[in-house]
């Protein structure tokens, strides 16, 4: 009797024998019940019979070559059309060696010689368990295999697996993150053809190395782009064989947002060194012009401001300058600004962000701006520049010019809006710059205003204080939303004044001390915050003198600056702003504007604010702490923005000149 093992007596083996001899198969069924009880043998006469009893749990046929009417090679054909890997044995006589080929040929998986019935079943026995098993091996195979396949299917990340230093599997995710179909993944040296060249020694060694790696790498899709990727290798064996398994994970958008969010952090940290270390307009554009062309893809950067005619001139060049002269950017006459396409121009006349791809403008020479579109786009095509981004610079209701950007490259909204950000800031830091200019400048325009305006809190003050009060603005320190205001009033108590700035919503009190014939006052007062309006619109306070209702502005105004859009600027945020005087005013050199010139703001301010609060007195009506808490900083930073004044004013005042901190 034929031993099974464990694997092989698991199951039964439904066996379907046909020999159109009854007596034979009769004898041979009942040995097969004894060489193998976990057999389940079925008998048949003929291939029709056969064909009848053919169920789906058969796992093997056993027929007899010569049978009446149809033969077992007939059967075998009849059997393979609809299961075409069951096994399949044929019995044949002694002698028909011949035969028995043929039926292997024919697709038959084993041949058995008839001999006697005990020899016959014995070797049955034997053959049937040895085909069965191994059918059952390789649909087990199989099916785990589509298990498999359907598994690294389902995964998002691109897997490969790769044995004798060539890849076997790859899946659907792998051909799209690649662009490769599967047959050229599998063709070719997939190190070779998808790994950036500076990365495949680094990939070659993690597939040699027996232990699991991860690696950061990058791809290069059929298509020519980089992706960027984290590979997990690690080793199996697979048939048998040892082989290497790989994760393909694209992290490339991860990887441009990190970019993103460190080139903001350094747009940030160089712009703050730029506000803090350059003080003259100038100084601020070509630093502005420099961070920008100091990206390889920038062509050029420029900065132009209006001129008095409304043209443009340049501020600031950084690059290849002569495109502006050859687009016609700096010497276009009024009707070229009006009708030209350039981007530079096409902002500073409409306002907001002009972008211009250069290729889409150069491809539509019949449109109707093509006269006007023919030199800027033939100068830019010449100089290598693909996408121009131009913003209007503006700040505080007023116009400063423009910022252009001309870059190899596609347009991308990322860089446009970075671009509009750095145009904000820079509207900012030439108001700024402007202002402290004119506190030094020889030549200034001095303009008086008339502001009635009963909801402006330093009008609110005074109309509280009464017709015959006279309240004078000395210094105004900018507060975030608010802005604390120093002064002296005339023509009113002590107690009338505090009285007045308790009765006031949106006004804070702060100090009130009665001193000679004035009360000198302080106060917070929220929006709209006039001192602050007018630093933005690019003025520099002098006096304001609140009485009867009305203020007396007194603004000096940078010479190149027009009054007009300044006090427009101001009528947009305060009600009844009307320009009453303005002049030329020659600035004599003297100490106090070389000192200024050469203070930063909190050191004018802990000054300024130190005197006005009387510090400086003895008594003092102010210590220290007091003061510092005026300006909103600690006692140790007053303390130290005071000294750092008192020793440039010193400087001045015996070296001749500030001397350095």
């Amino acid at each position: 009797m034929t031993e099974t093992t464990d694997e092989t007596s698991a199951d039964p083996v439904a066996v379907l024998l046909v020999d159109d001899n009854r007596d034979w198969l009769t004898l041979v069924v009942q040995r097969l019940h004894e060489e193998a009880p976990d057999f389940d043998v079925r008998a048949a006469n003929s291939v029709d019979g056969a064909l009848d009893r053919l169920t789906d749990d058969v796992e093997c046929v056993v027929s007899d070559y010569y049978m009446p009417g149809r033969t077992g090679i007939e059967l075998l054909a009849a059997v393979r059309e609809d299961r075409p890997d069951l096994p399949f044995l044929l019995f044949t006589g002694a002698g028909n060696e011949g035969l028995a080929s043929s039926a292997l040929s024919a697709g038959a998986d084993d041949y058995i010689v008839k001999t006697s019935v005990d020899d016959s079943a014995a070797a049955l026995a034997t053959r049937v368990r040895t085909a069965v098993d191994k059918h059952r091996t390789e649909r087990a195979l199989a099916e785990s295999e589509a298990r498999y396949r359907t598994l690294v299917e389902s995964v998002r990340d691109a897997i490969f697996v790769a044995r004798d230093g060539g890849v076997v599997l790859v899946n659907d995710a792998a051909t799209t993150l690649t662009g490769y179909d599967r047959a050229a993944l599998l063709a070719d040296d997939i190190v070779e053809t998808v790994v950036h060249p500076d990365d495949r020694v680094r990939v070659r060694d993690a597939l040699d190395l027996s232990a699991p790696q991860s690696l950061d790498i990058r791809i290069r899709t059929r298509d020519g782009e980089t992706r960027h990727c984290i590979l997990d290798v690690d080793h199996v064996v697979d048939d048998g064989l040892p082989g290497s398994i790989g994760v393909l994970r694209d992290i490339t958008a991860q990887v441009h947002h990190q970019r993103r969010l460190e080139r903001e952090r350094d747009t940030k940290e160089a712009i703050r060194e730029i506000l803090v270390r350059q003080s003259s307009r100038v100084e601020v554009a070509e630093a502005f012009c420099r961070y920008i062309g100091s990206d390889p893809d920038t062509t050029v950067a420029w900065v132009g401001e209006r001129t008095a005619g409304g043209g443009l001139d340049p501020l600031a060049v950084e690059g290849d300058g002569s495109y502006l002269r050859a687009a016609g950017v700096l010497d276009a006459d009024a009707a070229a600004r009006r009708d030209s396409t350039e981007p530079s121009l096409t902002a500073f006349r409409e306002g907001g962000t002009t972008v211009r791809t250069v290729g889409a403008e150069a491809s539509h020479p019949g449109s109707p701006d093509a006269d006007s579109d023919r030199r800027w786009v033939e100068a830019a095509s010449a100089a290598g520049i693909e996408t121009a981004v131009a913003v209007s610079l503006r700040y505080g209701g007023v116009d400063y010019g423009v910022l252009g950007v001309y870059r190899r490259g596609a347009d991308d909204d990322r860089e446009r809006r970075r671009f509009e950000e750095l145009a904000e800031t820079l509207g900012y830091a030439l108001s700024t710059a402007e202002s402290r200019e004119a506190l030094v400048a020889d030549e200034v325009v001095r303009v008086r205003l008339s502001v009635r305006d009963g909801g402006a809190g330093v009008l609110a003050v005074g109309d509280a204080l009464g017709r015959d009060a006279e309240l004078v603005v000395h210094t105004v320190l900018p507060r975030g939303d608010s802005e604390r205001y120093f002064v002296t009033v005339r023509g009113a108590t002590e107690a009338a004044v505090t009285d007045a700035l308790a009765s006031l919503d949106g006004v804070t009190p702060g100090g009130v001390v009665a001193e000679d014939e004035v009360v000198r006052a302080q106060f917070d007062t929220a929006a709209p915050s006039f001192g602050t309006a007018i630093a933005d619109a690019g003025g520099v306070l002098q006096r304001v003198v609140v009485a009867a209702g009305e203020a007396t502005v007194v603004v000096d105004l940078p010479r190149r600056r027009p009054a007009g859009p300044f006090v427009e600027a101001l009528a947009a945020g305060f009600d009844s702003v009307v320009m009453t005087a303005r002049n030329h005013r020659s600035v004599e050199s003297d100490i106090g504007a070389s000192v200024l010139a050469g203070l930063t703001d909190r050191q004018r301010e802990s000054l300024e604010v130190a005197y006005r609060t009387g510090y400086f007195e003895r008594p003092k009506r102010r210590s220290a702490a007091e003061v510092a808490e005026a300006i909103g900083v600690s006692r140790s930073t007053f303390t130290q923005h005071l000294r750092a004044a008192q020793r440039k004013v010193f400087a001045e005042l015996f070296d001749g000149e500030p001397g350095d901190v």
